[in-house]
């Protein structure tokens, strides 16, 4: 039986950053990207009063402020993506579709949404718009390695199509400064299981 494999998307209190680390649980939190169009100041400093409230879990503070932006500044895709985030943490599903695909219609490049957005797909069943979302989000930025690992995970353990989980998952270790240990044991799980044989370094020679 394979090990469930989920990914960390950590807080982060900026405007333009978001910030992504392997966990051991499911985790939905703050996660924005706006880096095409310029962000007035006050909506700046609203933000970040806005990822304050979700850092503190006032939920109902958070969407008051979020909500207010999406009205002052439409053309913002954080404050959406944001909303989403608050909603998935509920397990309110449809609107936290809702919110995401707001955001990343503002922002095609927003990978970080397009990834929470694949999240909630996985959450509904709906594995083939999740496996979608994470594709492009690979075809926007192929360096984020995010991406990679997320749609492995979704081969392996909602999809079943082991081969596939494990090309995307070496793509993820490729891109890596040091292979991630956690994932190099999945590889060898998954490998075993799909019966694909791995070259052991100095084997042949």
């Amino acid at each position: 039986m394979s090990l469930l494999k989920f990914i960390s998307i950590i807080t982060c209190t900026a405007l333009f950053v978001g910030c992504s680390s392997l966990g051991s649980k499911e985790n939905i939190t703050a996660n924005v990207d706006s880096d095409v169009i310029e962000i007035p100041t006050q909506a700046a400093q609203d933000f970040k009063v806005a990822v304050g409230f979700m850092n503190q879990n006032n939920h109902k503070q958070a969407l008051l402020v979020l909500e207010k932006l999406t009205v002052e500044y439409p053309q913002l895709s954080g404050p959406y993506a944001n909303i989403g985030v608050i909603y998935a943490q509920q397990k309110d599903w449809p609107n936290a579709e809702i919110a995401l695909k707001n955001a990343v219609d503002r922002n095609v490049k927003n990978t970080k949404a397009r990834n929470q957005l694949a999240f909630v797909y996985r959450n509904q069943g709906k594995f083939k718009d999740a496996e979608a979302q994470y594709l492009e989000a690979i075809n926007v930025s192929p360096k984020d390695s995010i991406s990679y690992l997320n749609l492995g995970i979704l081969y392996d353990i909602y999809m079943g199509r082991l081969e596939s989980a494990s090309g995307y998952y070496q793509q993820y270790q490729a891109l890596q400064k040091e292979p991630d240990n956690k994932v190099a044991g999945w590889l060898v799980d998954i490998n075993r299981r799909a019966g694909i044989k791995t070259q052991i370094a100095g084997e042949g020679n």
